[in-house]
Parts: structure tokens; sequence; C-alpha cells
């Protein structure tokens, strides 16, 4: 029987509301610029079974946390891992602000996936990308990404691809989520996703503001946070 190729696989690992979404899809297009001839797909994945589904040619796989076993296959695969990071306590702000979670359950969301992610920062394929650091907010990102897929970008290319990716262009493709026909209802939130770039309407109207936790998120939640990920925020600069 013929056997279809393996993948090669770009992974992009990232915490919750740490600008993975952003991050998968340009990702995927510096991909696209520097390999014309090959197919690249991009695919969210959450369990095992997906990733013995992924076509041949190159994978762009965006992830949070996964079981182990679907770990240890897509760290296998992976040529390259885009991680990013955010402060534990703007992202479980962000979580209850932005996706009407609560605190215990926006806090488990984050340290799964934080726990998860730093796992893999010393990997030698990995870029590590704090949000913090403003990775979604300067052309040279792309720089940055295109000098791990292999290749570079020139000018043109890279501030054609800056535009492309600010926020009212990002605001523009949610706005038209619903008519898409890759989109998908969830019935039980209202909300609607695209399964192509995963952009979700929940997505619009975001400040990206860096500390808003120190405005929305109660003094006894926000210890909490630290106490729960003090060893995770001390080792990526979140806290002395």
């Amino acid at each position: 029987m013929f056997k279809h190729p393996a993948p090669r696989v770009v992974w992009c690992l990232g915490m919750y509301a740490s600008g993975s979404t952003w991050l998968f899809n340009v990702t995927r297009e510096v991909t696209q610029r520097l390999h014309p001839q090959t197919r690249v797909t991009g695919h969210y994945v959450d369990a095992t079974d997906r990733l013995g589904r992924l076509p041949a040619g190159l994978a762009v796989v965006k992830t949070h946390h996964l079981g182990r076993t679907a770990a240890l296959r897509l760290a296998a695969q992976a040529e390259v891992i885009m991680l990013s990071l955010r402060d534990p306590r703007d992202a479980v702000t962000s979580l209850m602000q932005h996706m009407g979670q609560n605190f215990l359950q926006a806090l488990r969301w984050v340290e799964d996936s934080a726990l998860f992610c730093a796992q893999y920062a010393d990997d030698p394929r990995t870029a590590l990308l704090r949000y913090e650091d403003g990775f979604t907010e300067t052309p040279e990102i792309f720089d940055v990404l295109a000098t791990r897929l292999g290749g570079g970008l020139g000018a043109q290319a890279r501030e054609e691809l800056f535009a492309q990716s600010r926020r009212a262009a990002i605001e523009a493709k949610i706005a038209r989520l619903k008519d898409l026909p890759t989109a998908w209802h969830n019935p039980a939130t209202g909300d609607v996703v695209d399964r192509d770039t995963q952009w979700h309407l929940h997505h619009a109207g975001r400040s990206g503001e860096n500390g808003r936790w120190r405005r929305l998120l109660p003094p006894e939640a926000a210890s909490h946070v630290e106490q729960r990920l003090d060893g995770f925020m001390r080792r990526f600069g979140y806290l002395p």
C-alpha cells in the first residue's frame, strides 16, 4: 500500500491569551512565502488522533496543552517550535473578561497551559516569545520567524505581512466570520470560530493591554495566581 510521506511540522505552542492565534496565522503566512511550492496547512490540535491526520507537505500546528501521548508525538515531529508566553495574571484576566470564565476555571486553563509550555522553553528548536515584549507589534517578528523557518524576507514582503497582521485588519476578518464556509457556530456559547484561522468572535474588541490585571483582578485573586505559578513566574521574569 502507498504510504504518504510524513509532513514537516512547525509547532505554534502558546499559553492561553498569549497571542498564540496571531502567532499561528503569521507563522502560516511566513511559511507559505518562504515555501511557495509546498502545500502549507494549518491545524488546531488537542488530541493524538488529529496528529495522525496531518496531510503531506508543511503543517503549522497550533496547541495549548496536550496529553502526554499527543505531546510526545508532536514533540517528535516538530522541526521548529514557536512558543508564546504571557504574565499568568493577565492571561487569567483575559479569559475572564473575554471568554466569560470564572476565576477558578480561567486559572486552571492558564496554569495547565503555562506549565505545559514551560517544558519546551529550553528546547533548541524553540523561539521563546513573551507577549509583554511586544512581538505582535513589530515587523521584526517576521524576520525572526523567517530565520527560524530557514529563509529570509525582503523589506516589501515584511511590510505587507505586518500590515495584514494589524488589529484593524484582524477585526475586519473577525467581522466576516459568520459568513465563512469554514465557520463553526457554537450553540452552547454563541461563539463563532473560523476552523481555518482559529479566530473567534471573542477575539474582537481587545486592547492587548499589559498589566490590566492590576485594575481588574482582585488582590486576593492575583495573589492566588502568584502562589500557584510562583516558579513559572520567577523563571520567566513575571515575579522578582
